[in-house]
């Protein structure tokens, strides 16, 4: 691998990790080079809550029609408070953030397993995946992968207790008891207030990372603030942020750095070390901390849009880890990236394609791209257009296909992004991570899975990795298609009523001169010579079947 290569992630991945806890106290372990064990004493008392948000209105709101405080907690969408076991914050705050969701959603939701999505997130059987033990700490860019690859949205009652006495491996986890798969999720990076609040109102929780301190908590473990000064010992944690109070008096956050916020208002805070405190395991977090919502623990992201799987449902994917970077390197505004997928018998409509990306602003156009001998056709004549927009926030984007019926067999899904700025088009891709010591993540590509078009040249992503980055590794895009069953797709019936007459053949007639319309699934079975254009051949074509005439 490249050095460079490598200094450039060196960069961009911070830890988060475990809080262990007693009756008294909660101990933080080392996870990551610099960063010290910590404790935190939660003793006297500090428990008052923010008024819910009135269905009816309320009375106290600001420029932008928002509540000066909310609590998801007071309107009922969070589950009881969890203790966490081992190093694995990011897994109980990102499950706790997706239950609120459902429940927001109005779903019977018991309570999700956090502990399959610890598991799930281990080194593979192969030595692939996330390079790291169930007692290992995580990265915030985990519980992403986990939900979108929809691993995750299983309950503790389908899944049961997760066996850690032993060896665990990721790939021995499977998805065949996922009931929700996330299909929207959005970054909330740098966002400002107002978008954090507004996700709250919608989702029910932000889930995010801050830096983590004894001396930065009150001595009631309720409130807690990190000044920009601060420059002692902390470690990375990621917590569910279900509400706030921009009136919480800026003296409530007096603590052992000697240092108080400059404005009152914090975020209210679902922790993961249990019922530890007097407010039952929340606490305040102030507007002002220093890592909150920075790039340090970045993504920080909020859930918006989760389907109901259904056994006609399935998701075709190439990896199963989500994004672990964003593929920028190419100097190009106009870049088509592309997944290969078999379309089978019980996935041949498209609902949905998904795909991960940072191009906020964008504009996209999702194609279905035919396979020639085993390679994505470079000729765009030959694409056909499913769908277009304007990408409208960093993240997992989730696209209406328009119920597009792809040919049975191998075909592909081709996302061309195109900036209307100077920075480069970018899409997510599960390409190798490594923290300052180790190799944090390793990726499990195949060749002819994904693929890259730029500058008319269609190429394969592992042989571009090994040309332009001298890059052995290489990596896979993130796009997934939501494909369903379809009873309807019969060669040559063309009206769809099960049966291959006379009348179907005139349809296809009265089509082609413009007299008729058809759906997608009447298009795909009027294509009977399987050329991709509807012509008086396939009409033909029908009539012999009618007649016994292969």
């Amino acid at each position: 691998m490249n050095k460079k290569f490598a200094e450039k992630f060196t960069a961009v991945i911070s830890a988060v990790c475990m809080i262990s806890v007693g009756i008294a106290s909660v101990n933080a372990a080392e996870i990551d080079d610099g960063f010290e064990s910590v404790t935190k004493n939660a003793q006297s008392s500090d428990s008052s809550f923010p008024s819910a948000y009135s269905a009816i209105g309320y009375s106290l709101v600001d420029e932008n029609g928002l509540p000066s405080n909310f609590s998801s907690k007071n309107l009922g969408f969070v589950t009881p408070i969890k203790a966490q076991q081992y190093n694995d914050c990011w897994a109980v705050a990102g499950t706790e953030g997706f239950e609120t969701k459902l429940l927001k959603l109005g779903y019977p939701v018991t309570e999700m397993s956090h502990d399959h999505a610890n598991a799930s997130s281990t080194t593979q059987t192969n030595g692939k995946g996330w390079q790291r033990k169930y007692r290992d700490g995580g990265f915030t860019n985990i519980y992403p992968g986990y939900l979108t690859s929809w691993q995750g949205g299983a309950e503790i009652a389908d899944v049961g207790k997760i066996d850690f006495s032993k060896n665990i491996h990721g790939d021995d986890m499977t998805a065949d008891k996922t009931k929700y798969g996330t299909t929207k999720l959005r970054y909330l990076d740098g966002a400002d207030s107002n978008e954090i609040k507004q996700a709250i109102i919608d989702n029910g929780s932000v889930t995010a990372s801050y830096a983590t301190s004894n001396k930065c908590f009150n001595n009631a473990g309720t409130t807690y603030f990190m000044p920009q000064s601060y420059d002692g010992d902390y470690v990375g944690h990621t917590i569910s942020i279900v509400g706030w109070n921009d009136n919480l008096s800026r003296y409530r956050f007096s603590n052992g750095t000697g240092v108080l916020p400059q404005n009152n208002g914090a975020w209210l805070v679902r922790n993961s070390w249990g019922d530890n405190n007097t407010m039952g395991g929340y606490f305040w977090l102030s507007y002002e901390d220093k890592y909150i919502f920075g790039e340090k623990y970045s993504p920080n992201f909020t859930i918006d849009e989760v389907t109901e799987i259904t056994d006609d449902m399935t998701l075709l994917q190439d990896e199963r880890y989500g994004a672990t970077y964003s593929f920028n390197y190419v100097d190009s505004n106009d870049i088509t990236f592309i997944n290969c997928f078999d379309f089978g018998e019980n996935s041949r409509t498209l609902d949905k394609v998904l795909f991960e990306t940072k191009s906020n602003g964008a504009d996209y156009e999702i194609y279905y791209i035919p396979v020639r001998d085993g390679v994505p056709s470079n000729d765009e004549s030959e694409w056909k257009s499913v769908a277009s927009g304007k990408v409208a926030y960093s993240g997992y984007q989730s696209v209406d296909a328009n119920g597009f019926v792809a040919p049975l067999g191998r075909g592909a899904v081709g996302v061309r992004i195109k900036t209307n700025s100077e920075e480069s088009s970018q899409l997510g891709v599960g390409e190798w991570l490594t923290s300052a010591t180790k190799m944090t993540f390793l990726n499990d590509s195949s060749y002819g899975n994904s693929y890259i078009k730029y500058n008319g040249t269609t190429c394969e992503l592992l042989d571009w990795y090994k040309t332009e980055r001298d890059d052995t590794l290489g990596g896979t895009f993130v796009i997934k298609a939501v494909a369903l069953k379809n009873d309807k797709i019969l060669n040559g019936d063309v009206d769809l009523d099960g049966d291959i007459t006379v009348i179907d053949a005139t349809t296809v007639q009265k089509y082609i001169v413009k007299l008729e319309q058809l759906d997608n699934t009447q298009l795909c079975n009027a294509d009977c010579d399987g050329d991709g254009d509807i012509t008086v051949a396939d009409a033909t074509k029908i009539q012999k079947i009618v007649v016994g005439i292969n």
